[in-house]
C-alpha cells in the first residue's frame, strides 16, 4: 500500500508542458475525427452522433493548435505548492499532473486494437428473457404475394410474434444477423439494439431450427416461416423455420 501511496503522489506531482498538454488534446481530437470519418463510430454509438462527434475532434484539435501557439507563460508550468500558479491571486494556471497521459489510452486501444463491435459474448449474457419490442416505426409490406420472400428485420419479426404472429404465418421471410447459442445446442439469428451508445445495448434474437448452426458471429441470411405460437410475450424467442441459411459479410451498420 505505501507503495501505491508513493506511486500515486509522484503522478500527481508531475506536470505536463504546455505543449505536451497540446498535442495530447490534438491527439484525441484526432481520434474523434477519425472514428467519425470512417464509420467506425457506428460500433460505439447510434448514427445521428456523426456530427457532433466530427465537431468535437474538429474542436479539440483547434485548441490544441492554440494552445501550442500561445506565448509561453512560465506561470502554467510551476505551481505555488496549492495547486495554483505562480501568480499568487488564485487566478493562474495550475500543474497539470502527468496522471494525464492515461487520457492516450482510451486513443491507442481505438487505433491499435479497434473493437469490434458487439456480438454472440454479450448477446449470449443477455439473453435469459425476450425483451419486449416497442412498435417498429415502420413495417415491412408484407402484403404481396405469397411466395414473395419479405426482409424483416430481426426486431419487427419479434414485436409480431409478441403480438400474436397473425401476421407472419405461412409468409416466408429474410432475417439478417449474427449467429450466437445457446447451453442446449440451439442457435439464433440475433441482433444488437442501442438507445444511446453500446453501453445500454440489448439483445434481440430469433431461434432457428431446421439448419446446422454456422460459427458464432458469422453473419447469415436466414430465409424460412415463422413457427405459430412461439415468441408471444413473456414466452421466449420465436422460431423460425429455415428453408435456407446464406452467411454474409457484416453490414456497415450492425445495430437495429
Amino acid at each position: 500500500m505505501a507503495a501505491v501511496n508513493g506511486l500515486r503522489r509522484r503522478l500527481a506531482g508531475g506536470t505536463l508542458t504546455r505543449p505536451t498538454q497540446g498535442l495530447l488534446m490534438a491527439f484525441l481530437g484526432a481520434v474523434l475525427v477519425r472514428l467519425a470519418l470512417s464509420d467506425a463510430y457506428l460500433r460505439y454509438v447510434t448514427p445521428w452522433m456523426k456530427w457532433p462527434l466530427l465537431v468535437s475532434g474538429v474542436v479539440l484539435v483547434l485548441l490544441a493548435v492554440g494552445l501550442v501557439l500561445a506565448p509561453h507563460d512560465p506561470g502554467d508550468d510551476h505551481g505555488d505548492g496549492d495547486g495554483h500558479g505562480d501568480g499568487g491571486d488564485g487566478h493562474g494556471h495550475g500543474p497539470v499532473p502527468v496522471v494525464t497521459w492515461l487520457l492516450v489510452l482510451p486513443g491507442l486501444v481505438t487505433f491499435v486494437i479497434s473493437p469490434p463491435q458487439l456480438g454472440s459474448y454479450l448477446a449470449e449474457r443477455r439473453s435469459d428473457e425476450t425483451p419486449v419490442v416497442a412498435t417498429p416505426a415502420s413495417f415491412s409490406d408484407l402484403s404481396g404475394s405469397p411466395d414473395e420472400v419479405v426482409p424483416v428485420e430481426v426486431t419487427e419479426f419479434i414485436w409480431r410474434a409478441q403480438e400474436g404472429g397473425q401476421t407472419l404465418e405461412d409468409r416466408p421471410v429474410e432475417l439478417s444477423g449474427f449467429v450466437s447459442y445457446d447451453q442446449d445446442g440451439g442457435w439464433y439469428v440475433t441482433r444488437m439494439a442501442i438507445g444511446c451508445c453500446a453501453a445500454d445495448a440489448t439483445s434481440y434474437r430469433v431461434e432457428v431450427e431446421g439448419a446446422d448452426r454456422p460459427e458464432r458471429d458469422q453473419w447469415v441470411d436466414v430465409t424460412g416461416t415463422y413457427r405459430s405460437g412461439t415468441g408471444g410475450a413473456g414466452t421466449g424467442a420465436p422460431v423460425i423455420s429455415a428453408t435456407a441459411v446464406e452467411e454474409t459479410a457484416a453490414p456497415t451498420q450492425t445495430y437495429e
